[in-house]
């Protein structure tokens, strides 16, 4: 299921490690292997920094290498729903990938290094509006010095404000535009 519950889109507390307690007391011998991995702190833990996603820039552990991105506008609700394809090359092993967005409906998030070696596991994902950003939480860490496709499928309001996607009108012979 491509979907992302309520839930799912939480963000974790006070910069603790995402855990799934849910999911992994419902899988039950595999959590125990997961449970390990994930018992190993991240470098922001160690260092007793924030995490990734409540620092006020974007981390630079990813350089995004190329956009494809495809909106459907629907003009009659002043809504809008789109897909984005970013390339992404690794400078520093990481869980996770955060990038800006806000006011976001993410219906689906994927992680692929190729057609060949198949799909990274996404443990979670969510907003994060104190910093407008979105995170994606994998289960393992990608991999330096490869490229990695994110895929991101979304719907949002086209703004009333100058804001991300926004309408905004004119008078032309006075009729409103």
């Amino acid at each position: 299921n491509g979907s992302l519950s309520e839930a799912a889109r939480q963000p974790p507390g006070a910069g603790q490690p995402p855990g799934r307690p849910q999911e992994e007391e419902a899988r039950g011998g595999e959590a125990a292997a997961e449970e390990k991995e994930e018992e190993e702190e991240e470098e922001w833990q160690r260092r007793r920094e924030p995490p990734p996603w409540a620092r006020p820039r974007l981390p630079r552990h990813l350089r995004p290498l190329h956009y494809n991105l495809m909106l459907s506008a629907f003009m009659e609700n002043f809504t809008f729903s789109g897909e984005v394809n970013v390339q992404l090359e690794v400078h520093n092993a990481s869980r996770y990938i955060v990038l800006h967005a806000h006011r976001m409906h993410i219906e689906a998030v994927r992680v692929a290094e190729d057609k060949l070696a198949g799909g990274v596991q996404v443990a979670r994902s969510f907003l994060y509006p104190q910093t407008q950003v979105f995170v994606v939480v994998l289960n393992r860490s990608l991999e330096v010095q490869r490229s990695y496709n994110l895929k991101i499928i979304y719907n949002a309001l086209i703004e009333n404000e100058l804001l991300g996607f926004f309408r905004s009108s004119y008078v032309l012979h006075g009729e409103r535009r």
